[in-house]
């Protein structure tokens, strides 16, 4: 089912029920042994892969990738250099 032309889509539920199948799959196969600090875990998977979505979606223009995410342009190159993600070329 689609939303009319005008009417923006939510994507939360989409990306709600894909962490929680993602979280289910690790409890599951994790077993007996301890597991990591989910937050930090979930954390370190996601942003980076946000960031380099969003400069190609952007074309790796900072200020539009910025507003996307809602951060500053300091705190996009701060977070790019955290994780070492160079612009491609």
């Amino acid at each position: 089912m689609t939303a009319p032309p005008n009417q923006a889509v939510d994507p939360r539920p989409a990306l709600d029920k894909t962490l929680v199948a993602c979280l289910d799959l690790y409890f599951e196969q994790l077993g007996d042994q301890k597991p990591h600090p989910i937050h930090e875990m979930v954390v370190q998977v996601i942003e980076p892969a946000l960031l380099r979505y969003a400069l190609g979606k952007c074309q790796g223009n900072f200020s539009k990738t910025a507003e996307l995410l809602g951060l500053s342009r300091n705190t996009l190159r701060k977070k790019l250099s955290q994780y070492q993600i160079k612009l491609e070329s």
